[in-house]
């Protein structure tokens, strides 16, 4: 294995937890193919740095590879090809919607650009939180934080992100992917 794929042998470590994920969505026949899959788009177009920071693994953006490459490979199973006919030959064109996954990327790229300049301990906490899957119950036991404390400052992240990325969150659900 190549020096700049180690951070992807940390990934693997979790390997039965990634199955249990796509599980999750249903699908058990294809999972392990689905979670090969995941690594190789990780290993592609993934920077090391967003997915893995030491040796944690922030769960939330492999909850979030697992789950496009789940829905990519589900619509590829029931894709309908359209074949027209172009300047005399056949071409086949690809009905997926990559707009929208493109259109959710960006506004997880802008939280993570927003979070940047939070104070460290509003940062750390909020990125535990939506990356680990521990509910505010369990980070408290964990970390010896009340848990008023840690709802306190998710609300309040939670609050900011909403005030700052409503709109870019709107035209998501509306469909203008190109105004985000």
């Amino acid at each position: 294995m190549g020096k700049e794929a180690k951070w992807l042998a940390i990934v693997a470590k979790q390997h039965n937890e990634w199955i249990r994920i796509v599980n999750s969505f249903g699908e058990y026949d294809y999972a392990e193919d689905i979670v090969q899959e995941a690594y190789l788009i990780l290993y592609k177009y993934a920077k090391p740095e967003k997915v893995i920071e030491g040796d944690f693994i922030r769960r939330g953006y492999m909850y979030f590879t697992l789950r496009t490459t789940y829905y990519l490979y589900y619509n590829q199973k029931r894709k309908v090809n359209k074949v027209s006919i172009d300047d005399g030959h056949l071409q086949l064109e690809d009905t997926n919607n990559v707009e929208e996954h493109e259109a959710y990327n960006k506004i997880c790229l802008k939280i993570d650009k927003e979070i940047e300049d939070w104070h460290w301990y509003d940062k750390k906490l909020f990125i535990l939180y939506r990356d680990s899957g521990m509910s505010i119950r369990k980070i408290a036991a964990e970390t010896k934080i009340s848990w008023v404390s840690i709802f306190n400052s998710l609300k309040n992240a939670k609050g900011i992100i909403r005030d700052k990325l409503n709109e870019d969150y709107q035209d998501y659900l509306n469909e203008d992917y190109d105004k985000i």
